[in-house]
């Protein structure tokens, strides 16, 4: 009926222009629209065609176009809506619109409570409508080519683009303009009186820039006349003249402001201060330095780089010159670097490039104190730069890399550069073969692997007659040609074959045969010296080849035990055991036939020794001594299922009671005497619903050790003579053997949110990302870095690891090692937590570096305070700085650390 209604209006409405003059036509016109749209009065129309759809399908009116014949009145289509009532008065060309009223117009859009627009004048205007308490709702919120204003009042000239806006609010990249009064042109910049730009997303924001005269040019710059700092809507004494703010889409280049504290040994000092340089969309550089009044400094290169859909990375290169002593007689300069680059490629092509470099000088460290707690106490740093491909139209694939070792602690570098891999991927030649009975003639396959290196290192003690044992060399200019010349360098190729099959339907068979040959550009000739009375090693540089092979196969299965209580809360306890079987043989290839041992007088009473030719190489030698070992091994995973008392449901609740157990040996039927290894028991398992982590790790040895004598130092110390005899601990009456070796490691995670996994705190903090409207590359930033960010959502956390290490040997005094590491925050307010990082050192019965966090929650702003109370690097420091306003929507921190991208 509506729709024949409407039909019959919009027929009738044209010849309404050619009578003289219609009275009121208000009535008709509610009733027919059923008081959608209201014509307040209608004297004449003249050359002019209005075309009215109606939605039939909700309350709303849509007008589709509005077209004037008359030469510059609007001509693009304007659409709008309106919830409540919609009056057009044809005489004026005026259309008010009431309550959630919509209006777009090509790159235009405007919702308010009210809405009213002139088609002749071709100006429109929105503001919000007072309710019953005199309070403001609808208030216009007016979009143009994507940039949102919101609005206390708004008018808007279709024809010059130009408007005039009352109260406006709106947001520049992460920046947010607040004005009184604001006049727009067509370039969309700004106007602005009396006005306050702010990083605060809030209504009322805690801090700004406020301006009596402000100018924007959207992507570009901000331009203000006189302005001060303004906090907490209350002005400060900090008044400029004048000012420009850059306000690009994209980063921009800027000073960053330092932090300062104060350092027991280097004194007070201001660091973390420099210049951000936005190179371009795709790098940027952070050049940085640090001062301390007791003569030391620093400086440092950061570099963030992106090629979407190519690759990522960043560049970390930190100097330190450390002024040394207190006095000038005791005064040294200890000058450190550190280097840090992390390449990471993603997924195009066939061709991926990546690396990561971390390390420096053995001292870096030591000098220079860090709140990275890890890195403070790690002793090994590695590295690693590859490039790997694929050969087309071949199964084969290459890598080369250089690889980095460094052991801090004794200052030793290994170098492996490079490092060449040519492999091909499996291959089953046999898998057309369709014949019952030969499956394991399908699944056989076969593969090869090429690996090359040249090996530097300062542990001159590796290779060569006048070495010592354990001596280490300056890894500097000066010895660099004399630890190239002594390059550990050589080749290794292997061909593994394996296939597999069913045996009794419940074990699993797979053979397989190994070859392996190692390449040496030389080899050494160990020979007695009477005149000497020593061993000398003479090096041979030529071509020189070995090769090994080995045998074996291996059994395995998995069998599952079920018992199900028949009362008490515990419904089933499920047991699961894989026991593996393994048989390897390998020949001895020491035996003289295959010229790879020799044995050699080693002083004048005649006692000899055997030695290899690739003494200390860099893929050593093939196995001396025949070898027929049977390993044995039983896996064990015990769970069990608990009925909740609290849960009316029937679903009860796993419980593992072991994630792991398992037992593993193996036995040489070959060897003349100690057949059997070690006895190795390892177990691993969760209490208190997941709370405590717990991992044991123990060595027990079958054989029995014999005490000859113990002879006492000077110093008090014990010195012990033992042997161990071919002969078992149970057949001696003393159990299964000796216990050698035992490890405990205990690890928790408490918070009230209960433990968590990385994974999982990963995907929480991208999922409320998301949620907060966090860019992708925001998102990704919070995932790779969670440990970067203090989430004051969570009230409190205390993670605890402690690790005790137990060893001895037959007859000498037990060795105790304990390590112990704690950390954690608690919220002692909404907005002040206070977090700690620390350890213990048992031997030393002290504490290990220390430091105590506070960190203050401003919404937009943060307070970052460190301060190592005791130690050697006793120091405080203080960070002030605005927050991003994705942290402010999360509720999160950044912890700053003057090492930090």
């Amino acid at each position: 009926m509506r729709r024949y209604i409407l039909s019959l209006f919009i027929f009738v409405v044209p010849f309404i222009g050619y009578a003289q003059e219609v009275d009121s036509v208000n009535q008709k016109s509610d009733s027919l629209l059923e008081s959608s749209i209201k014509i307040d009065s209608t004297k004449s129309i003249e050359d002019s065609t209005i075309n009215i759809l109606t939605d039939s399908i909700t309350n709303n009116v849509r007008t589709d176009s509005v077209k004037k014949k008359k030469k510059g009145d609007i001509a693009t289509t304007v659409n709008y809506t309106a919830k409540d009532s919609l009056n057009f008065n044809l005489k004026t060309q005026d259309i008010i619109m009431y309550k959630e009223a919509h209006v777009d117009y090509g790159d235009i859009e405007l919702d308010a409570d009210k809405i009213k627009v002139n088609y002749n004048t071709k100006i429109l205007d929105a503001s919000g409508l007072k309710d019953t308490a005199d309070n403001i709702t609808g208030k216009p919120i007016f979009t143009d080519k994507g940039q949102v204003y919101q609005t206390d009042q708004i008018t808007y000239n279709f024809d010059t683009k130009k408007a005039i806006i009352k109260g406006v609010v709106t947001q520049q990249g992460e920046a947010f303009m607040h004005s009184n009064w604001t006049k727009k042109n067509e370039k969309d910049e700004m106007f602005s009186d009396h006005a306050l730009y702010t990083t605060c997303n809030l209504d009322h924001p805690h801090f700004g820039i406020s301006a009596n005269k402000l100018k924007l040019i959207p992507g570009d710059k901000i331009l203000a006349g006189p302005f001060n700092l303004e906090i907490t809507e209350i002005p400060t004494p900090l008044l400029f003249p004048f000012g420009m703010f850059p306000m690009p889409n994209n980063k921009t280049s800027g000073i960053l402001f330092p932090t300062y504290g104060e350092e027991n040994r280097r004194g007070f000092f201001l660091r973390d201060g420099g210049y951000y340089w936005a190179i371009n969309q795709y790098a940027d550089m952070a050049l940085r330095g640090e001062i301390y009044s007791k003569g030391s400094y620093g400086l440092s290169v950061a570099s963030n780089y992106k090629k979407r859909y190519s690759y990522n990375g960043n560049l970390n290169i930190r100097f330190n010159q450390q002024q040394i002593g207190e006095t000038e007689a005791d005064s040294a300069v200890s000058r450190d670097f550190w280097v840090q680059w992390s390449h990471r490629p993603e997924s195009k092509g066939t061709g991926r490039f990546s690396a990561s470099v971390n390390g420096g000088t053995s001292t870096f460290n030591q000098n220079n104190p860090s709140t990275n707690f890890q890195q403070q106490v790690t002793a090994n740093f590695n590295s690693n730069i590859s490039y790997s491909n694929v050969i087309q139209g071949t199964p084969f694939n290459y890598a080369i890399s250089a690889r980095h070792d460094q052991d801090i602690r004794t200052n030793e570098i290994n170098l492996l550069l490079p490092e060449v891999a040519l492999n091909m991927n499996r291959q089953y030649p046999f898998k057309a073969v369709n014949v019952d009975g030969l499956n394991w003639l399908q699944k056989m396959n076969y593969s090869y692997n090429f690996t090359s290196t040249n090996r530097i290192t300062n542990n001159i003690g590796m290779i060569g007659p006048e070495a010592t044992e354990d001596s280490i060399a300056d890894f500097s200019r000066e010895n660099l040609p004399y630890l190239l010349e002594r390059a550990n360098n050589g080749g290794r190729h292997r061909v593994p074959v394996s296939t597999s099959f069913n045996l009794f339907k419940f074990i699993t068979a797979s053979p397989n045969f190994n070859y392996d040959e190692v390449w040496y550009l030389r080899e050494l000739n160990h020979r007695y010296s009477d005149s000497l009375n020593t061993v000398v090693i003479d090096t041979v540089n030529t071509f020189s080849r070995a090769s090994s092979y080995n045998a074996g196969i291996g059994f395995t299965t998995r069998l599952y035990g079920t018992i199900y209580p028949k009362k008490g809360p515990v419904k089933a306890v499920r047991h699961i055991m894989t026991p593996s079987v393994n048989l390897n043989w390998r020949p001895d290839f020491g035996e003289e036939q295959y010229g790879i041992y020799k044995e050699v007088q080693t002083d004048s009473l005649g006692n000899t020794r055997v030695y290899s030719k690739y003494e200390g190489f860099v893929y050593g030698s093939p196995g001396r001594g025949k070898s027929g070992t049977i390993g044995i091994s039983l896996a064990n995973t015990i769970e069990m299922k608990v009925k909740k008392e609290s849960d009316t449901s029937d679903m009860p609740k796993k419980v593992k009671i072991f994630d792991n157990l398992s037992f593993a040996t193996s036995y040489n039927v070959i060897a003349d005497s100690f057949r059997l290894a070690p006895i190795s028991i390892n177990a691993r398992t969760n209490l208190f619903n997941g709370k405590l982590d717990v991992n044991l790790q123990t060595g027990i040895d079958p054989y029995v050790m014999v005490l000859d004598s113990i002879n006492v130092r000077e110093n008090g110390t014990k010195q012990v003579f033992q042997r161990k005899i071919d002969q078992y601990a149970w057949e001696a009456g003393k159990g299964i053997g000796r216990l050698t070796t035992a490890n405990i490691a205990l690890s928790t995670n408490l918070n009230p949110a209960g433990k968590k996994s990385d994974d999982e705190n990963r995907n929480n903090l991208e999922d409320q990302a998301r949620q907060a409207g966090a860019t992708e590359d925001q998102i990704q930033a919070l995932a790779n870095n969670p440990d970067m960010y203090v989430d004051f959502e969570v009230p409190w956390n205390l993670r605890v690891r402690y690790n005790i290490r137990w060893s001895k040997q037959g007859f000498e005094e037990a060795n105790i090692q304990q390590t112990m590491n704690f950390s954690g925050d608690v919220n002692f307010t909404e907005n002040w937590k206070v977090g700690f990082n620390s350890g213990y050192d048992f031997e030393q019965q002290e504490f290990t570096q220390t430091s105590i966090n506070i960190f203050r929650n401003l919404h937009c702003w943060q307070i970052n305070a460190n301060w190592v109370p005791f130690g050697r690097f006793q120091s405080f420091s203080v960070d002030i700085g605005v927050k991003a306003s994705i942290l402010q929507d999360l509720k999160l921190n950044r912890r700053r650390s003057w090492w930090d991208n």
